[in-house]
């Protein structure tokens, strides 16, 4: 007579491998959208990178704070910031941030933030 075998067991880790790397996978990825420049408006505050290669960074207006938004030129080409003054009409600018690619992003005119 044939007995029957045992299942096999599941692993439970190899569950939570597949649960959990997911969920922090787009977790991180929902940070650095949400703390990204390319996503500040006008008024909001940005810290600047630690580096020259460092992007800026999207923070609460406070201590933290290097610069805030007082104009956003969206859907530019790069070449359009051979403009002499793309940010004149926003006279307390001090900074200007680019963040896109070649073809198309967004030009952030930024005055410092002192709080």
């Amino acid at each position: 007579m044939d007995t029957p075998q045992d299942a096999p067991r599941r692993s439970p880790l190899k569950l939570i491998v597949a649960i959990v790397v997911p969920l922090l996978a787009i977790g991180v990825g929902v940070y650095f959208y949400v703390t990204s420049a390319g996503t500040a408006k006008v008024g909001d505050c940005l810290r600047d990178g630690a580096t020259a290669d460092a992007p800026m960074s999207k923070v609460e207006c406070g201590e933290g704070a290097d610069y805030r938004v007082v104009g956003r030129l969206e859907g530019r080409k790069k070449d359009d910031s051979g403009e002499s003054r793309p940010c004149e009409r926003f006279p307390t600018t001090a900074v200007t941030y680019w963040e896109g690619d070649e073809s198309s992003g967004n030009l952030l005119c930024l005055e410092p933030y002192h709080p």
